[in-house]
């Protein structure tokens, strides 16, 4: 919607196109980030990300004039946003987008003229946003929710359907199915509906019918039959939480603010200055390469190290980045050749690649790194420029971004992928007491929450699942058998405490709770033994008492 009002208004008037260039990028970058679920929040969100951008457009462009200043000033921006990286959707929406409108200031250098008319265009960026995010396309809470229950089925019929998976194909499948409850959780705790808790305590069950199904294959049948009463009672609790969902939202209840960021807790300052350096080693060496384009390989620097924490998952974020921008390229070239002189196809491919960009960015980096490269070679050969010679600097920059990446990760206060999943496992063994801790209290009448306490511990298993993923990237060239046999019996630990929890929670009879301790127990022995760590007792983790794996 933008692009057709603001390049038609550009090409009308005959003005160059590249005013209705900031209100474009405001209209790529704003709906991923706007997910506030009160009207209020949304809205504030949508101010803060156009104001962060408009801000940074007007600096850029009053100090293109002075190079040396302009260079230090977009290092300034790379590095806060960098440093809020953490802080929620709303600031990294506005720092992503107060990053990549600086660069466009200084590569535009517009005159003041040319700045306010891009800024009095971007205002029709700024309504079709708010009009295709609340009236168009508005994002419904009850439908929100309900897809997110569908996802937590279909993931537990997948784990129903598949009586032949191996270890790791079972425990992939489980995680899945965790993530895809964690997501529900989410949604519960934004919306607080009537009747959480009782979906809440009807998702633990689904996972512990699930787990006992996925390692129990001398019991089958009855395992399927637990998995499909648990489904059907997750189904009748998520249809009184829709129906609760919807009707809050018609009568306009006031849904909770959720939980407040603590600033000096959520600010990235490590991460900030390792890609602060890059940026400023890419920008040197970008500057030898192209004059125009260096910024390429700065911004390669700025993605590259947003959201990654160890030096494995640098490496393995610069492999998706390099790859996506090779195969994005060749199509980019390809599609450029084959549309020359049509126009309105290259029109609808450059709408195929904003969607999937979106789509993929922030769940499959590599995926949404081709569809912005192939976006960024149609824009550039639709203006005319030389595509061999821009492909080229293109893929020199973006290397170049990327082999400083990797120098700064691996030299620059380096956070070994191996500690870093130490560090994880952790608190996965942390997450682990509270939750017995909570289950022993619980049983004594203290009236303390063992499905909070599990959620908080599958949180944290998601977590280490996260940091592995360069692990599991590089056992094609080396692999690491302690953690690879110890992950197995944590997730065992997991899927006990999961019981525990469900058992507690719904008052079971003292047997049942010390039959899951006692799997628990087993678990841990087990993980102690393959992972060289000391075991943790439940029998005494509540005093934080350590015993040696025998």
């Amino acid at each position: 919607m933008t692009g057709v009002v603001t390049i038609g208004w550009t090409v009308h008037t005959h003005r160059p196109p590249t005013l209705a260039a900031f209100a474009l990028l405001f209209a790529m970058v704003a709906p991923l980030f706007l997910r506030d679920a009160t009207p209020r929040g949304w809205f504030r969100s949508l101010a803060v990300i156009y104001g962060a951008g408009s801000a940074s457009l007007i600096a850029a462009s009053a100090l293109a004039a002075w190079p040396l200043v302009a260079d230090a000033a977009f290092l300034a921006v790379l590095f806060a946003a960098m440093l809020v990286q953490a802080c929620g959707p709303r600031a990294l929406g506005g720092a992503m987008t107060a990053v990549v409108s600086f660069y466009l200031g200084l590569y535009l250098h517009p005159t003041f003229v040319h700045v306010f008319a891009m800024l009095g265009l971007s205002t029709i960026a700024l309504a079709c946003v708010a009009f295709t995010g609340r009236v168009l396309v508005p994002t419904r809470p009850e439908a929100t929710l309900r897809r997110a229950l569908s996802a937590v089925m279909q993931r537990a019929t997948t784990v129903l359907a598949d009586r032949r998976a191996d270890e790791p194909e079972a425990m992939r499948h489980l995680s899945l199915l965790n993530e895809a409850a964690l997501a529900v959780e989410e949604q519960l705790g934004l919306l607080d509906p009537p009747g959480a808790q009782r979906l809440r305590a009807c998702l633990i069950e689904v996972e512990v019918a699930a787990a006992q199904h996925a390692v129990d294959a001398s019991q089958l049948d009855r395992s399927d039959v637990r998995v499909r009463v648990a489904l059907r009672r997750l189904s009748r609790a998520g249809r009184d939480a829709v129906a609760s969902t919807a009707r809050a939202a018609k009568t306009g209840v006031k849904r909770p603010a959720g939980a407040a960021i603590v600033w000096r807790d959520a600010l990235s300052w490590l991460p900030a200055c390792r890609a602060t350096t890059a940026a400023l080693i890419a920008m040197l060496i970008g500057h030898s390469v192209s004059p125009e384009r260096w910024f390429w390989a700065v911004i390669t620097t700025f993605v590259v190290f947003l959201g990654t924490r160890s030096r494995g998952d640098t490496i393995r974020k610069t492999g998706e980045r390099v790859l996506g921008t090779l195969a994005g390229v060749a199509v980019s070239a390809a599609l450029v050749g084959a549309f020359h002189g049509t126009p309105w196809l290259l029109v609808v491919a450059m709408a195929a690649c904003v969607f999937g960009w979106a789509y993929f960015i922030l769940t499959l980096y590599g995926q949404g790194v081709f569809f912005i490269t192939v976006l960024v070679g149609l824009i550039y050969g639709e203006l005319g420029f030389a595509i061999g010679p821009l492909i080229e600097m293109r893929v020199e920059e973006v290397f170049v971004g990327c082999i400083v990446s990797i120098a700064v990760a691996v030299s620059m206060m380096p956070l070994r992928t191996s500690h870093h999943v130490d560090v994880k496992v952790t608190g996965v063994l942390d997450a682990l007491d509270e939750v017995l801790r909570v289950c022993t209290a619980s049983v004594g009448g203290l009236g303390l929450d063992p499905l909070t306490a599990m959620r908080v511990l599958d949180r944290r298993w998601h977590e280490l699942r996260v940091a592995m993923r360069p692990l599991q990237t590089q056992r094609v060239f080396a692999w690491n058998p302690q953690m690879e046999l110890a992950v197995g019996p944590l997730f065992a630990c997991v899927q006990a405490a999961r019981e525990l929890a469900r058992e507690t929670a719904r008052g079971a009879a003292g047997a049942a709770t010390d039959e899951a301790r006692a799997r628990l127990a087993g678990a841990l022995v087990l993980f102690a033994a393959r992972s060289g760590r000391n075991a943790r007792d439940p029998d005494t983790a509540v005093g934080g008492e350590l015993v040696g794996a025998r």
